[in-house]
């Protein structure tokens, strides 16, 4: 549990570098202007909001890529027919009720998907 609470905290590819980013250009600052004591503790409050906003950000990315390959296995599921009525189907031409659910466009019937 605390392994999962610990990665979930990391940042990684292209957010760990917009933060590390933060970090450098703030420093960079704080070492021309020589204001280190105030300036350190807006540093660290910069520097942790940003990492909430970015590590929100990199989980909502992650959950529409999760979406969109569980709509890929799901359209791959489709069969070729629909078993109520035999009209000819695909995953563009049901109708999509949830992620995992369709029915067919002319008899409304639900399609079982394969597994």
């Amino acid at each position: 549990m605390a392994d999962k609470q610990e990665n979930d905290r990391e940042l990684t590819g292209l957010y760990a570098a917009v933060h590390s980013a933060i970090w450098l250009i703030g420093l960079a600052v704080l070492f021309y202007t020589g204001d280190w004591f105030p300036g350190i503790l807006i540093l660290v409050a910069i520097s942790g909001v940003a990492q909430a906003l970015l590590l929100n950000k990199a989980k909502q990315e992650e959950a529409k890529a999760q979406a969109a390959q569980s709509a890929r296995q799901a359209a791959l599921a489709v069969p070729p027919v629909c078993p109520t009525c035999g009209a000819a189907i695909n995953a563009s031409s049901v109708v999509w009720s949830g992620v995992s659910t369709a029915h067919c466009p002319y008899c409304k019937a639900a399609i079982p998907l394969k597994a």
